[in-house]
């Protein structure tokens, strides 16, 4: 079957990136702000003077050679869902937006728990967003606690797997323990991938050490979420930027293994282009997918699952810019084999979250879902017999042969609009919103079991009421 190929790097480019990584990671190294974890470096035998350690190339390849090349993904019930390191992409909502922009607003207004568990429902009735993530962080909470809290809903109201990660040290042993009520054993039967961010240029804070540290000790699948700002917070070189990223997702490869062989690690990231003239960082920015695109060559070369923020805009609105800039990164994600893709329904430098950009983006990943697909070439799909039998000036509609492959070949999204002018004109926004609402009025998402449900919300609440908040119930 014909499919697009998409690559950027040759072999021999991969290599002299991988050297020049190594080469940063053995000279230059890098910084670590927690005491704890540079003893425990020390004590593997890595040089540590000043907070910096120093790693040397053959601990990383040896820490690379130990990271498993596939991770199955579990659902609520623990049943196998998806195996990352097939190059299948699995989009889910762009993580940890501190925004929500309303239907008719023009001003994005601070999420709610309960605008979470709309979100939550609409994932899950949405066929080619498979996976959810704890896509707004809810401003009903105390600061404390919502990394954890935002599990709830979305662990109640739906079985696909989740992107998540943690707003502090503590926060995920809180949040691991949550997801253990639900799946016994969390390492075994992951239900949650959990993001790890180191801050660039070469640098961990204590937050991200200790959660790369102890999501190790857990073995759960770690995300490396490395950030370049192409000419602020990285080399204004697409190439600069690409090495200093591979050395941080390394360093934290490396660290992981240290702490616990095998722990599964996904290769992932979400670079920017620094706009010189406003200060802004462009997460779409076409040097930001150039870097995209390297890095995935990169994992590739590694054998390691891969995730990229792609399928999201920078712009404030759903326009024009927004619809380039999803379709762009929806594309690159499912050309390349990128496993997890983070966007969708998101805007504004992944600080906004929009549900009617959500249900529009569930029709662009289906249209990039299928372009992926290619087209098969046997006997029958030539259709020889078929351009026969109809003859010149004939048509198809009534052949057997397309109502056989008329809903394989043909994709036919859900918002997008098809219609002919005289069936009337309705605004795509207006279309996207009125299937927002009909997703929250008709969709029965499968519920978390009661037993489990009280288990959970009682273990939360036992959580909140330390800062003195009574977990709602959504």
């Amino acid at each position: 079957m014909p499919k697009p190929i998409l690559t950027l790097l040759s072999k021999e480019e991969v290599e002299l990136i991988h050297e020049y990584s190594l080469k940063v990671l053995e000279e230059v190294g890098i910084k670590i702000e927690d005491d704890k974890v540079l003893e425990m470096l020390r004590r593997q035998g890595l040089e540590v003077k000043d907070k910096k350690v120093i790693i040397p190339s053959y601990i990383v390849k040896e820490a690379l050679s130990k990271c498993p090349r596939e991770i199955v993904l579990y659902d609520r019930d623990g049943k196998p869902y998806h195996i990352l390191g097939k190059g299948e992409t699995l989009f889910n909502p762009g993580s940890a937006a501190i925004k929500i922009l309303d239907y008719g607003s023009m001003e994005p207004r601070s999420p709610t728990l309960q605008d979470l568990k709309k979100l939550a429902i609409i994932v899950d009735a949405l066929e080619h967003i498979r996976a959810q993530s704890t896509a707004l962080v809810p401003s009903d909470v105390p600061v404390e606690v919502r990394d954890l809290v935002r599990l709830y809903p979305i662990l109640k109201y739906s079985k696909k797997p989740i992107v998540t990660g943690a707003f502090s040290i503590e926060g995920l042993h809180y949040m691991v323990k949550a997801l253990s009520i639900i799946v016994e054993d969390v390492s075994k039967k992951p239900i949650a991938i959990f993001d790890v961010c180191p801050s660039p240029p070469l640098h961990w804070s204590k937050i991200a050490i200790r959660n790369l540290v102890d999501g190790a000790k857990y073995r759960i699948p770690l995300e490396i979420i490395a950030m370049p700002q192409i000419g602020a917070t990285g080399p204004v070189t697409i190439a600069g930027s690409l090495v200093q990223h591979n050395a941080e997702v390394l360093s934290a490869i490396t660290i992981a293994q240290l702490v616990s062989p095998g722990t599964p690690i996904i290769y992932g990231g979400s670079p920017s282009t620094f706009e010189m003239r406003y200060g802004t960082s462009l997460i779409t920015g076409i040097e930001a997918l150039l870097l995209v695109t390297g890095y995935v060559d990169m994992a590739k070369y590694y054998q390691l699952p891969v995730h990229a923020y792609v399928a999201l805009s920078d712009s404030k609105f759903i326009d024009y810019q927004a619809g380039i800039e999803t379709m762009l990164g929806a594309l690159i994600a499912v050309i390349r084999g990128i496993d997890v893709a983070s966007g969708p329904g998101m805007l504004e430098y992944e600080s906004v979250q929009s549900l009617e950009k959500l249900v529009l983006d569930n029709d662009a990943c289906g249209i990039a879902l299928r372009y992926m697909k290619g087209f098969e070439i046997s006997d029958e799909t030539l259709a020889f017999n078929i351009i026969k039998n109809v003859g010149p000036g004939g048509h198809f509609l009534t052949q057997k042969h397309t109502v056989k492959y008329m809903r394989k070949e043909l994709y036919m999204p859900k918002v997008l609009d098809r219609t002919s002018r005289g069936l009337g004109i309705v605004h795509l926004l207006k279309k996207a919103h009125d299937r927002v609402n009909d997703i929250l009025k008709k969709h029965s998402p499968l519920m978390l079991d009661e037993d489990l449900e009280r288990n959970l919300y009682e273990y939360l609440n036992s959580i909140t009421k330390k800062y003195g908040y009574t977990l709602i119930r959504v």
